[in-house]
């Protein structure tokens, strides 16, 4: 299972210019779920993966250690992640 700490969604979602609603949308969760995995990161496995792929969309790269724990991030800007 992936485990995605508070402080890098934050940053994830900043790269991405996206307010918590537009995620929440793009993401078919809702803003109280976008909210909370930045509070405290405790969401449902199916809403972290929903938010995941969003990310991935946007250019995104979650990098892992060992674990499988997300240690850190990359952003590569993709032409078309304004359809999001």
């Amino acid at each position: 299972m992936t485990v995605l700490s508070p402080s890098i969604a934050r940053a994830a979602r900043a790269y991405t210019g996206m307010t918590h609603a537009e995620l929440a949308w793009a993401a078919g969760v809702s803003s109280r779920t976008v909210f909370k995995l930045e509070k405290d990161g405790k969401i449902t496995a199916s809403s972290l993966d929903r938010i995941l792929a969003v990310f991935g969309l946007a250019g995104i790269v979650l990098l892992y250690d060992k674990r499988g724990v997300v240690k850190g991030m990359e952003f590569v800007p993709r032409a078309d992640s304004s359809r999001l």
